[in-house]
């Protein structure tokens, strides 16, 4: 997983003796499938297997290694014993593979001991054991930031890379035969960046850096990480440009106490051995989809997904086998049932999640005719946890009560909930999170589900502590996780219409307020009909931040007041509209002032007066209890489609749009 996403991650748990009252209640007995399913997960729950055989059989599963590769042929294997029919669906290809072996290290002198660290993907191992003095670099390119960097950040970098190059060109035999000490802290990533791309300018700025250590006979850099140690990515180009100096993350106590005895004056002699290969290309690597085909509706599907690849400097236990674990033994239950959905059920384990959702993307790209048949898509990735309910759009609330129904009592350490939700959210227009966001940008609707857990996720997360001994405190976390995904995927399956309207805000621009009584109120903003109104609004709006409050609520109307922000002084006075002073009735938001607005919630035939703006579309019901001085806790502004992410409000495009009125009258 790129960045912990707590919602976009589904666990649930289990505790033997509690299921049988839930294999029992009504809705469990009137559906024969999902009885057997809790009864079959109450007696033979086999998910901590499939995260042993993944973690401990085949261990970290990166995308590229030989691991990754045949745990895919085992998972297509293992769908078959069940009866269920599994491929591999070609991802793409990379130019080298990467396999880790055992690496360990050690202090020689002044003491003996041994030293934790780490070493990133695609990056050089050692020739054998190698043991060598500790030398200092001592210009500092590597404390200047590397993702992203402002144009200053990257002239600073440039110039301390020609800087450290000259210091070791200028005197090599300090560096030869040496592990040299270099500045900044990893956050995992290699020395010489990763993945070649324009993000990472250090694939372009560190190896002339690298080649003057090479050639000064150095024998690899060690940099400071703090505890749990990062282990991330390089980037091989091709089988013709190996890396070949180590690039160590050693923990921050051992690191500091050798820079301190470096400073004291005191020789320090350290030996590694670091068994890193790279396998020569191409090398394909493949997501595995697996099906149980709907009797009635075959074309529409629910998909379950979860990544099974990790980054390998654990065994990708908590990220991600805590999710695709589940996942299959969800499936396994489902087969094992009898189970023979209206729609067809598919998992999906998508390869290179951790390099930008790359598994994902690709089958959402190769398969453009499931698009509009998916139904829902359920993603796990995250924290072995407790689900304690589901949130579902308003217009699914009536299904998933059905659906859901024998989850209520199935746990009482974990009450389960179902929550509506009537507010919207806008498409991502970007990659990131986990793989439900390349669902959710092309508009496929995805569970939101919450999930309660103590586990500590970053101990494991990219870390060297992602290791199967970190699930096993929870593995009825998992076991129950397992059981629910089958339910919810088998009442999906077979329950509905799941229909895509209010799932996403269509194309349009909206303001989301937020009160710090609860109220919260949606309004969509009439941008193409009053363009001069909306801009001072959202001008003001994206000025301000939440600096504000409510001024007045009486006979249906809530009267709001935003802090006007630089360059939009309070009693500045509004540009002329065709007739400021309408009033309006219901459900309409109203522009009343330089910096203030209403809101009209009941049905006074007057209403306000003012321009409007824009009409309420969620949460108007909230604003009965709304009172004066209740502060405004967020109000941001959100833009769905190219045309309303294309409306200008900056200086430029305001002045145009008050010219233009100023024309039309």
């Amino acid at each position: 997983m790129r960045t912990p996403a707590r919602w976009l991650c589904a666990s649930f748990s289990v505790f033997v003796p509690f299921l049988a009252a839930a294999a029992t209640g009504q809705e469990a007995a009137a559906d024969p499938v999902v009885a057997r399913i809790l009864e079959l997960g109450r007696g033979d729950n086999r998910v901590m297997e499939w995260a042993d055989v993944a973690t401990n059989r085949f261990g970290g599963r990166l995308t590229g290694s030989d691991a990754y590769a045949n745990a895919t042929r085992w998972a297509v294997w293992q769908f078959g014993r069940w009866g269920i029919h599994a491929e591999l669906d070609l991802v793409g290809e990379l130019p080298v593979g990467f396999n880790r072996g055992p690496w360990s290290g050690r202090m020689i002198a002044p003491n003996a001991r041994p030293l934790y660290f780490g070493t990133p993907s695609f990056t050089a191992g050692t020739k054998g054991v190698q043991r060598g003095r500790v030398a200092r670099l001592l210009a500092d390119p590597f404390s200047i930031p590397g993702r992203n960097p402002s144009a200053e950040d990257l002239a600073k970098k440039r110039a301390a890379v020609a800087a450290a190059v000259t210091e070791v060109q200028a005197d090599p035999a300090a560096f030869a035969g040496a592990w040299v000490l270099i500045g900044g802290e990893s956050i995992g990533f290699a020395r010489d960046g990763r993945r070649g791309t324009p993000e990472y300018p250090d694939s372009a700025l560190m190896p002339p850096l690298t080649n003057a250590l090479v050639a000064a006979g150095a024998l690899g850099t060690i940099q400071r990480s703090a505890d749990p140690i990062s282990i991330l990515d390089g980037h091989v180009e091709s089988w013709e440009r190996l890396p070949v100096l180590p690039d160590i993350k050693l923990v921050d106590r051992d690191y500091d106490e050798i820079k301190t005895l470096l400073a004291a004056g005191t020789k320090v002699e350290l030996e590694f051995e670091i068994r890193n290969w790279f396998k020569p290309g191409p090398v394909p690597y493949h997501n595995v989809v697996a099906v149980i085909p709907g009797t009635v509706q075959r074309d529409e599907w629910v998909v379950l997904g979860a990544h099974f690849d990790s980054f390998d400097g654990g065994t990708g236990a908590v990220d991600n086998g805590s999710g695709f674990s589940p996942a299959m033994e969800a499936m396994r239950l489902i087969r094992l049932a009898g189970g023979a959905p209206r729609r067809t059920i598919a998992l999906i384990l998508f390869a290179a999640e951790e390099n930008g959702l790359v598994g994902s993307l690709a089958w959402l790209q190769n398969h453009p005719e499931r698009h509009q048949g998916i139904t829902v898509m359920i993603n796990r990735d995250g924290s072995p946890g407790a689900i304690t309910g589901v949130t579902v759009p308003q217009a699914w609330h009536a299904p998933f009560q059905r659906i859901t129904a024998p989850l209520l009592q199935l746990e009482p350490r974990w009450p389960f909930a179902l929550t509506a939700n009537e507010y919207p959210e806008p498409r991502p227009t970007q990659i990131g999170g986990t793989d439900s966001v390349s669902f959710a940008m092309r508009g496929i609707p995805t569970l939101r589900v919450r999930n309660e857990s103590d586990y500590p996720y970053r101990r494991a997360w990219h870390t060297l502590y992602d290791t199967y001994g970190e699930l096993v405190p929870y593995a009825d976390h998992q076991k129950h996780t397992a059981l629910v995904t089958a339910v919810l995927a088998w009442g999906a399956a077979n329950h509905g219409p799941l229909p895509r309207d209010g799932v996403y805000l269509p194309d349009g621009l909206f303001v989301d307020l937020t009160l710090a009584s609860g109220a919260r109120v949606m309004a969509e903003l009439a941008y193409r009909d009053a363009p001069l109104w909306v801009a001072q609004f959202v001008r003001l709006v994206e000025q301000a931040g939440v600096a504000g409050r409510i001024v007045a609520s009486a006979d249906g109307i809530v009267r709001g007041e935003i802090d006007a922000g630089e360059g939009l002084k309070a009693g500045e006075e509004l540009p002329l509209a065709p007739d400021p002073a309408a009033r309006h009735g219901a459900g309409v938001l109203v522009l009343s002032g330089p910096n203030s607005f209403c809101l009209i919630a009941g049905t006074e035939p007057e209403g306000a007066a003012g321009p409007a703006i824009g009409r309420v579309i969620a949460g108007g019901k909230t604003l009965a209890n709304v009172v004066a001085g209740d502060p405004i806790k967020r109000i941001r502004i959100l833009r769905s489609g190219a045309e309303a992410s294309a409306f200008a409000t900056d200086d430029a495009a305001y002045e145009a749009l008050r010219r233009a009125a100023r024309r039309e009258r």
